[in-house]
């Protein structure tokens, strides 16, 4: 099952957003994130947050709707994308997480590093925008584009060992990246599908468009 999580950042382009959504089977929306999902005209399948950033307005909406409604409290240890993103995992072999970066650098940081959780559970689990998308690996993966257009890898822990870049303008054959050396910033697809993988470390996969 494919989820959405539709989350309080800054989404640039709502026919993007849209498209992902439609191709999704279920749609969670966190807290503030009422937002977008009312501007865009869609009915999440729950509504999940403290609301601290939600508008009564939105929640009002929804629940006239009968859209159901998950309260947290405000003091708590996780995030409501955290919160989303567990619950998400119950049931999903894929979640795309929209809305998740933007202008406070401390909740894409967070959010970002909440794809570790995808991993230790073994879901396919990716930031995605008009402008990017963003995955975490420990292992491989295989991503999709056109010759020319930009992809960059990140060392996400102190050191990333055994690092194979095949389809790239700069290929990498058993390579190490360090945390502060991020010389795998704007590579280009010269195949219409690149293969990463690593032995050891997590990395940070973009592919990005300007």
């Amino acid at each position: 099952m494919k989820t959405v999580i539709i989350c309080n950042g800054e989404i640039t382009d709502y026919s993007y957003s849209t498209k992902v959504i439609q191709s999704a089977d279920y749609v969670i929306c966190a807290d503030g994130g009422t937002r977008h999902t009312y501007a865009m005209g869609i009915d999440p399948d729950i509504i999940i947050g403290d609301f601290d950033s939600s508008s009564s307005e939105y929640l009002e909406y929804y629940k006239n709707k009968g859209i159901k409604v998950e309260k947290h409290p405000i003091e708590k240890d996780k995030t409501d994308s955290h919160i989303c993103i567990l619950k998400a995992l119950d049931f999903s072999d894929e979640i795309v997480i929209l809305g998740a970066t933007g202008n406070r650098l401390d909740h894409t940081l967070a959010n970002i590093s909440l794809l570790k959780i995808g991993i230790d559970r073994g879901v396919k689990m990716y930031i995605a925008d008009k402008q990017n998308e963003i995955f975490l690996i420990d292992r491989e993966i295989t991503i999709s584009g056109k010759p020319g257009e930009y992809f960059s890898v990140i060392p996400f822990t102190p050191r990333v060992e055994g690092i194979c870049i095949n389809g790239a303008k700069y290929e990498l054959n058993d390579a190490v990246m360090e945390f502060g050396d991020p010389y795998g910033t704007s590579n280009e697809f010269k195949e219409k599908k690149v293969h990463i993988s690593i032995k050891s470390g997590y990395l940070l996969v973009i592919k990005s468009r300007d």
